[in-house]
């Protein structure tokens, strides 16, 4: 049987942190949520928020990324309050598909190479506004590392710096360095930040799950 282990962090740059993650496990299923709510618009956290349960509540019965994509436009119709991005992984052992809009981002790291699920992503408008267009995507069946986070990490960390992160980093710490990554001089950060990763777990472990605050 596959599984997968998973580790968390968030970050608030202000009094609080309005990025919401979120991870849901089933069988051999393991779905990761991400979902950055838009502080300019009022109510983002609670947006998020919303993003966040409405996916717990329905994703076993989601099969594809069209149907991942076809959740999100419902959730953007229903989302009362505020705006958000959104960025839904679903990792199974035949392969991942999700959905996207905004501007977080889910990213595979293998034997060096970064590649981008969300690159096709529309970042406006976003969930909540009634008007959101979200993307599915598919790939390959996961063999190296998944990153999701809100574009408080993605803005600002370079690609080289993410390789080596990963590269040099003990899995349960790797949230905590990415964030530590694009920490201002200053001590401060340019934004809120989320993160997720992800990894196949060795057959040899105990399936864990570690969330970094």
């Amino acid at each position: 049987m596959v599984s997968y282990e998973t580790v968390s962090a968030t970050q608030a740059y202000r009094e609080k942190c309005e990025d919401r993650v979120a991870v849901f496990s089933h069988q051999e299923r393991t779905v990761v949520v991400v979902a950055d709510g838009a502080g300019g618009t009022g109510a983002g956290d609670v947006a998020a928020l919303a993003v966040v349960r409405e996916i717990e509540s329905e994703y076993l019965n989601i099969h594809s990324a069209t149907e991942w994509a076809l959740l999100l436009r419902q959730i953007d119709c229903r989302i009362g309050d505020g705006e958000t991005t959104a960025v839904v992984v679903d990792i199974r052992p035949i392969g991942i598909a999700g959905a996207s809009v905004g501007d977080s981002c889910a990213c595979t790291v293998t034997d060096g190479i970064i590649s981008d699920l969300t690159a096709n992503q529309k970042r406006k408008p976003l969930l909540g506004s009634g008007m959101a267009e979200p993307i599915g995507f598919v790939c390959p069946p996961l063999l190296g590392l998944l990153l999701v986070g809100t574009d408080g990490y993605f803005n600002y960390a370079k690609p080289n710096a993410i390789l080596a992160a990963v590269a040099k980093s003990d899995f349960q710490t790797l949230p905590r360095r990415c964030i530590d990554m694009v920490r201002l001089p200053s001590g401060d950060y340019w934004d809120d930040i989320g993160i997720v990763a992800v990894r196949q777990r060795p057959r040899s472990m105990p399936l864990q799950r570690f969330t970094i605050n």
